[in-house]
């Protein structure tokens, strides 16, 4: 791949390159942001700032002073709250004339007016801290200066009167309050002292507390006698049920029967117990267990076991006796300790109630002298530091300028960034070297971009009066013939020498041009490179080798048949099938045309004749082959228009029989890729690629042709090239009004002198002034256009064309029909459709919003009678059509278009759908309709554009009301909770309330689960 040194000079041919998206990027941005600014210039605000110091006096502390001061929470703070309040504000509207000055009742004080003034004079004050000072800023904002300064002044002075009132007022009011708690507060101490001695002495509780203490150390012993004797009960019983089983089985069970609970006789009968078992089994070791001995023994031993458990169970039953006798104690000792604690309780509450009024009384004795110096002293905690003045200049200048000319430079960032990025991933080929390197093979030839606007310039001497459309395209496609001294024509002789004089032994007398794809040019090349080898003096032959989409006998207005196709299938010999320039003359050229440049005679012609279903199998046929060696013999060269090479296999196939092929690639058409593949499509089956073609060369797309427009205005000797004016100097001279005569005189036009002389006369013209206008006018439109669609502005409301609806008015609507409805002609439409019907509800207080907003009706009483008459007969499952208005992504969206409807005429309501992908969705649909003509008529009665019906039969089923206010109550419990209800009469008085409309029955129950969650009762129903 050729290699390029990046400088400023490639930087600069990229740039020239993609100057369309720098300059229209910078553009936009620019437009936008000045727009933007303009239309978002806020109004000129004036601020006036007044300071005062607020200083509090603390000297005295204690309970009098936050008596008379204010919490204990941030006095600055509370403050700078206060002198916003609604009582300070309301003073300052008095005194700035905003409302009476008169005495206002309690009643006048929350009047709506009243109310509304002063919440507008707060949203204009702000007060602040200075820094970390005793000092408040008071500022105003407002748009006039004058009453920022009058405003300002007026808050500070009201404020350090009121102040001063307010101290006034609580230091008498806490002198007040003082003197006559202190009295209260003597007699209370007294009652108290005499209650607590006549209790004392009446009790005799000086030692209550030992009294208290003895009492309950005797209960914690009690219970712990209780607690041992419950243990030793517990094991004498264990152990009397081992003894009884011990007298039911003596030879199994265990004879261990000791216990440390028992008493001495219990013991001493257990030891007896324990010998008289020693002799058994002594006995037992001589003699057997019916001895008489050994039965004596066991006689004696049972008699001993139940010895022991009648003393168990004594033993028991005394332990009972003095369990019981223990609780009967612990209670007595409950009782009295209850009696003491609350004797107790009633001493100390007694006591506590004698220091409390004492404390007090000393306290308030102590404020009361507090209060008499502070109010000798009358101290003014509010100072005025600064007045307000008048302010000059606004807070908030307009930045047009300085946004506009950032959004142009953003937008110049934005458009090189954007340069750059498309030529990065531009995958075309532009220069010589990086063709021949990528396909390994020469560039035998350059045709460069031509506008037919310049072969029309060059040909204006021959058709003064212009050309029509078909000489326009023959023109074009024949121009080495039609305009052979133009650049172009100069670059298919330059690749006809290549051709001729190209390195090698082997004289190349058969070509087959192909491309890589279609429309890059390949009849173009193969027609005029075979106009410039007959201009030589060579026996041409063209042949049309493109047997699928042929243009060869378009171009020179022939006929097509016979041609190629007759010649492989046998028809005609290859002879009868030339045409010549007898045929061209007979056919769409003129003799005039045929004859105006020399050479048109060595030039033959064979068509591609009938389009064939296999033309692949035929161009590989030896037919073919034959008849190119015999028109190579014949001819000195021989051209063939083959088709693309990667579309089909006709040009691989052909390549293997010419001797040599000529790829055309028209510069920016196909990546690298495609052209790779398509050079080595042919070299797989071994065809010799001659060379390449560029067509459609740029001065701006590759490196090589930089500076290639200075070379085509080199013409022939003796004549004075005409140079082409560029599209931005067109631009330009549209925009400054200059015709082409007022040129100068370089370009071959009038003289520099009498060119402005033109120029100022043209000036003078109402058309210079109509450009001005369209060019101001188009700009307009196009940021209106651009800023309409982002939602910043819309100019329907702007210009008054639509009444804005406030959410708060929009009220609940009742379908109805009218006895008359106006139809046009050729339309049939029912009497059911929607209108805006009122129904008239109680005053409400507001409902705290939940889901939606929620929508407060305003009608009048007198439009309940409408609903009876407007209504139309209604049976399930017969209005199944709706008008579909649009789709929005969010709520808000989809009520702000409901508002622009609903004046209309209209009665939409919205559905929320859930999709898979997309999420939710909000539609808005409007009425109810039998069939789609009626639903059609009813929009194109009321001006709905792009009228699109939906059947709708699917919807949720709420109750049936008979009653307008219930029915209006519902109505709104259901928009609290977030939906869109609507409503359809019958001729009963009956209106039956529905919530959705949905395609599908399975979008109405996913809306009925939805209700159900929120315990709505509803029934999937077809409406």
């Amino acid at each position: 791949m050729a290699q390029y040194d990046i400088n400023l000079r490639e930087y600069w041919r990229i740039l020239r390159k993609r100057k369309i998206i720098v300059i229209l990027t910078s553009m936009l941005l620019g437009i936008f942001s000045t727009t933007f600014a303009i239309l978002q210039a806020p109004t000129p605000l004036y601020t006036s700032v007044c300071s005062i110091k607020f200083e509090k006096e603390t000297a005295l502390e204690g309970l009098y002073a936050r008596t008379l001061s204010w919490s204990g929470g941030d006095d600055i703070e509370t403050q700078m709250t206060i002198i916003k309040s609604y009582s300070i504000l309301m003073e300052v509207a008095k005194d700035l004339g905003l409302i009476p000055n008169r005495i206002i009742t309690e009643k006048m004080r929350l009047s709506p007016n009243i109310i509304a003034v002063v919440e507008k004079l707060q949203s204009k004050v702000q007060v602040s801290r200075e820094s970390y000072t005793n000092i408040l800023n008071i500022k105003v904002t407002d748009p006039d200066p004058v009453f920022t300064q009058r405003m300002a002044n007026a808050i500070a002075v009201t404020y350090k009167k009121s102040h001063a009132e307010q101290q006034g007022k609580r230091t008498m009011a806490a002198i007040k309050y003082i003197d006559d708690q202190l009295w209260k507060m003597r007699q209370n101490l007294q009652r108290a002292e005499e209650t607590f001695n006549s209790f004392s002495q009446k009790n005799q509780l000086i030692s209550i507390d030992m009294q208290s203490e003895n009492l309950l150390l005797r209960t914690k012993e009690i219970r712990g006698e209780i607690r041992k004797l419950d243990e030793d009960k517990s094991e004498l019983e264990t152990l009397l049920v081992r003894v009884n089983t011990f007298i039911k089985n003596p030879s199994d069970s265990e004879d261990n029967f000791y216990s440390t609970k028992a008493d001495k006789q219990y013991q001493a009968t257990n030891d007896a117990l324990v010998g008289l078992l020693l002799n058994k089994d002594t006995l037992l070791e001589n003699y057997t267990s019916r001895h008489p001995e050994v039965i004596a023994i066991g006689q004696k031993v049972i008699e001993n076991a139940r010895k022991m458990t009648m003393l168990l169970r004594l033993q028991i039953d005394n332990k009972e006796k003095r369990k019981i006798d223990l609780n009967r104690e612990l209670d007595e000792v409950d009782r009295k300790t209850n009696t003491l604690m609350g004797k107790k309780l009633e001493f100390d509450r007694l006591k506590r109630e004698v220091e409390s009024s004492r404390n007090m009384t000393a306290l308030l004795e102590q404020k009361n002298q507090e209060a008499l110096i502070r109010k000798a002293e009358k101290p003014e905690e509010v100072v005025l530091v600064k007045p307000a003045l008048l302010p000059t200049a606004p807070i908030n200048p307009p930045k047009t300028a300085t946004t506009g000319a950032t959004g142009i430079i953003i937008g110049l960032v934005l458009g090189l960034v954007l340069a750059f990025i498309v030529e990065t991933f531009d995958t075309s080929l532009g220069a010589i070297e990086d063709v021949e390197e990528t396909l390994g093979a020469k560039v035998l030839g350059v045709i460069p971009y031509t506008d037919p606007k310049d072969i029309q310039e060059n040909l204006k001497d021959r058709y003064p009066e212009g050309m029509d459309e078909r000489t326009l395209s023959n023109v074009v496609n024949l121009v080495s013939h039609y305009a052979p001294k133009t650049m172009i024509s100069e670059s298919f002789r330059a690749l006809r020498t290549n051709i001729q004089f190209r390195e090698g032994d082997d004289k190349i007398k058969t070509i087959a041009v192909a491309s890589t794809s279609p429309k890059e040019g390949k009849t173009l090349v193969s027609v005029n490179l075979a106009i410039s080898m007959a201009q030589a003096g060579l026996k041409t032959l063209l042949v049309g080798a493109d047997l699928r989409k042929p243009m060869l006998a378009k171009t020179f207005g022939l006929e097509s048949i016979p041609g190629l196709t007759d010649i492989v299938l046998g028809s005609y010999p290859w002879a009868d099938t030339v045409k010549s320039i007898t045929d061209i003359i007979m056919g769409r050229l003129t003799m005039d045309e045929v004859m105006m440049t020399p050479g048109m005679d060595n030039l033959h012609i064979i068509t591609s004749g009938i389009i064939p279903p296999n033309p692949a199998e035929l161009i590989e046929s030896r037919r073919l082959m034959d008849f190119i060696k015999e028109a190579g013999e014949k001819y000195d060269i021989v051209i063939f228009d083959s088709t693309p090479i990667l579309s089909t296999a006709d040009a691989t196939i052909l390549g293997t029989k010419v001797d040599g092929v000529l790829i055309v690639y028209r510069v920016g058409a196909v990546s690298k890729g495609l052209l790779k593949r398509s050079s080595t499509q042919l070299e797989q089956v071994q065809c010799n690629i001659i060379g390449i073609v560029l067509n459609g060369m740029k001065p701006d797309i590759s490196p090589d042709f930089q500076d290639f427009k200075y070379y085509k205005y080199y013409s022939y000797y003796g004549e004075e090239g005409k140079e082409k004016e560029p599209v931005y100097k067109k631009a330009l001279s549209f925009i400054r009004g200059k015709g082409e005569d007022a040129g100068s005189s370089e370009g071959g036009g009038l003289p520099a002198s009498v060119g402005k002389a033109v120029q100022a006369e043209q000036e003078k013209k109402p058309g210079h002034l109509l450009r001005w206008f369209l060019i101001i006018v188009a700009v307009l439109f196009l940021t209106v256009g651009v800023l309409w669609q982002n939602g910043i502005i819309d100019p329907v409301q702007f210009l008054g064309l639509v009444e804005t609806v406030k959410k708060d008015s929009i009220k609940p609507t009742v379908v109805k029909s009218p006895s008359k409805p106006a139809v046009k002609k050729g339309l049939k439409v029912v009497s059911i459709r929607p209108e805006n019907t009122k129904i008239t509800t109680p005053e409400k207080k507001p409902i705290p919003d939940t889901k939606a907003p929620v929508f407060q009706p305003d009608v009048k009483a007198e439009e309940k009678a409408v609903i009876k008459e407007a209504v139309s007969p209604y049976r399930a499952g017969s209005y199944p059509y709706s008008l579909y208005l649009g789709s929005f992504r969010s709520l808000e969206r989809a009520e702000k278009a409901i508002t622009k409807y609903s004046p209309k005429g209209l009665s939409p309501f919205w559905v929320k759908v859930h999709f898979k992908e997309k999420g939710v969705w909000y539609r808005i649909y409007m009425g109810h309709f039998k069939n789609q003509e009626d639903a059609q008529g009813f929009g194109m009665e009321h001006g709905v554009k792009d009228i699109e019906i939906k059947k709708t039969a699917y919807a949720n089923l709420i109750d049936t009301y008979t009653s307008s206010d219930e029915l209006d109550a519902r109505v709104q419990s259901l928009k609290v909770l977030g939906y869109s209800p609507y409503i359809i009469g019958d001729q009963d008085d009956r209106f039956r309330l529905f919530i959705g409309a949905f395609l599908t029955k399975a979008g109405a129950e996913e809306q009925y689960n939805e209700l159900k969650s929120d315990d709505v009762k509803s029934q999937v129903v077809r409406r």
